[in-house]
């Protein structure tokens, strides 16, 4: 639970995975309150049900299950661009049962906003699309909420992740 010379403290951002519903839930949020294990964290939840579902249907072999196997905030984006059910979170968990790890304010931020901004269901409408015709308007709206976007970090996170997927 150490990362460099300090344990997580009140005030970190955190980056959490857990077995929920026999699922996996994520958690980005920033810790409220820590006392022993019990940590009280305010932020957002996902449940990134297109990757599950791809997964259990034998279509997600490789790197998907790895991500869903193991999820981290460097692997995440994958279960971000697809269906997912998010929420806000306000909960207390224990450290010792939950994956936990520190994620700097800048990391939050941008996972914060891909859900804040809905960016799962615009990209999955793009990745998911039946016709030629439903993906180029798809991508047309995803393009304009590219281009409406203020917040830069998010901005070229979601450029990267649109070239990465070769949307763009």
């Amino acid at each position: 639970m150490l990362f460099g010379r300090n344990k997580i403290k009140d005030g970190d951002y955190v980056f959490v995975s857990q077995e929920y519903s026999e699922k996996i839930r994520l958690v980005i949020g920033r810790i409220i309150s820590l006392t022993d294990s019990i940590a009280r964290i305010r932020g957002s939840y996902v449940i990134p049900l297109g990757l599950i579902e791809k997964v259990s249907s034998g279509r997600g072999e490789g790197r998907p299950r790895e991500v869903l196997q193991n999820p981290d905030p460097n692997n995440c984006i994958f279960m971000l661009i697809d269906n997912v059910e998010t929420g806000n979170f306000d909960e207390e968990i224990d450290i010792n049962s939950s994956k936990i790890k520190w994620i700097n304010e800048e990391r939050f931020h941008v996972l914060d906003g891909w859900i804040k901004e809905n960016l799962p269901e615009v990209f999955a409408n793009v990745l998911r699309a039946k016709s030629n015709e439903d993906r180029i308007q798809a991508r047309t709206i995803l393009l304009e909420k590219m281009n409406s976007l203020y917040e830069r970090d998010l901005k070229d996170h979601m450029y990267a992740v649109a070239r990465s997927t070769k949307i763009l």
